[in-house]
């Protein structure tokens, strides 16, 4: 998920350095990294696409994703996310694991978790494997096929947050995880300030 507007930001926020790499390029590296079947990069339709490096660009990196733009996005992240699902469902996808393009420290090693709880069964009987933190569930959150029919129905800005938490939630299963820097997202540029003070990590 990387069609947002960066509102919040005030400028475009995938392209700021992080540790000597564009913001947005360190989640996907991450799932490249991963043991995920294909990647869908959702983007705003005029994404100049500078915010990931050349290296990435280039086999074999470049055979691991697609660039999905996304015309609607302007009209929240529920937009985007239905991009990107429309997209996994032509390539006949089982299910889809959201991940966003802010949370720089996201680990491979967490989305192969999710994958491996996936790929065990454990999905069958649950709306989403998700991993949380301090009781929280957090983003990336995998949806079997299931659950893609109510995913297309979503509207506004929340995207899955209402079917992750809240009252009218869906029953999933949420793994605790170690490493709070994996969920650190980047909204604003007091996000960022913390980051680069050391704050974050």
């Amino acid at each position: 998920m990387a069609a947002g507007q960066s509102r919040r930001m005030g400028q475009p926020k995938l392209c700021l350095p992080v540790e000597g790499n564009p913001l947005g390029s360190m989640a996907l590296d991450a799932a490249v990294a991963s043991s995920l079947d294909g990647i869908a990069v959702v983007t705003r339709a005029d994404d100049p696409m500078d915010w990931i490096p050349s290296r990435m660009t280039a086999d074999p990196y470049r055979r691991r994703w697609i660039q999905v733009p996304c015309e609607s996005s302007p009209l929240g992240m529920a937009e985007s996310l239905k991009c990107g699902l429309r997209a996994a469902h032509c390539r006949n996808a089982t299910a889809v694991l959201v991940l966003l393009a802010d949370q720089p420290f996201v680990s491979s090693d967490m989305i192969d978790a999710l994958i491996a709880q996936y790929r065990d069964g454990v999905q069958a009987n649950k709306a989403y494997i998700a991993a949380e933190y301090e009781g929280i569930v957090r983003p990336p959150v995998l949806f079997g096929s299931g659950m893609f029919a109510k995913l297309l129905r979503l509207e506004g800005d929340a995207g899955a947050r209402n079917l992750i938490q809240g009252e009218g939630r869906e029953r999933g299963l949420a793994i605790g995880w170690h490493d709070a820097a994996c969920f650190l997202d980047i909204d604003t540029r007091d996000d960022y300030d913390a980051l680069l003070g050391g704050k974050g990590r």
